[in-house]
This record gives structure tokens, sequence and C-alpha cells, in this order.
């Protein structure tokens, strides 16, 4: 599982480094600030959706700074992981 707060290094960038730390190749979930909103970041929307379609994770909840577009972008590619996530959200993991 990776959380992250504003993902300002690229969430890309955050996922594949935390499986480089860890030796886990497996995304779970993927919870938190993916920094894609507004204009300056909107070509990189499609190529992150798919990288992280790539990574198929379980479990995708983008929080604040994502942006719409990019929500839009991710619920479309990936409808059966992504949700909404809002304050007081909770969500129960369970190991495979």
């Amino acid at each position: 599982m990776v959380l992250t707060g504003c993902g300002h290094a690229g969430v890309v960038n955050i996922v594949r480094h935390a499986q480089r730390l860890t030796a886990v190749p497996a995304v779970h979930a993927l919870i938190g600030g993916l920094h894609l909103g507004g204009p300056a970041f909107e070509p990189i929307i499609g190529p992150t959706v798919d990288a992280l379609t790539g990574m198929t994770p379980g479990l995708i909840v983008p929080g604040h700074c994502t942006g719409w577009r990019a929500q839009h972008a991710l619920a479309a590619a990936m409808p059966d992981a992504w949700v909404a996530g809002s304050s007081g959200s909770s969500y129960r993991l369970t190991a495979a």
C-alpha cells in the first residue's frame, strides 16, 4: 500500500520508489493526493493513468490535489479500483 500526501515528486515515481525500497512489486492500494490538478499537469494525466493502470492497484483513492480531470480519467480507466475519497473515509484492506 502506498499512501501519499501531495504527490509532488510524481505519483508514478513515488510508487516505483516504494517498490524498489520494499522489493514488493504489487500495489494493493494507492491512497492520497496525486498532484495532477490544474492546466500545468493536464499533459501528464494520460501517461500517469496509463502507468497506474499497468500497476493494477486493487484500490485507488485519489485525494485533494488530484484534480477533477485526473479523477475522471482514473475512474474511467480503473472503475473497479477507483473510489472517491473524502475526510473521514475508511477502508478495510486484507492480505491476499
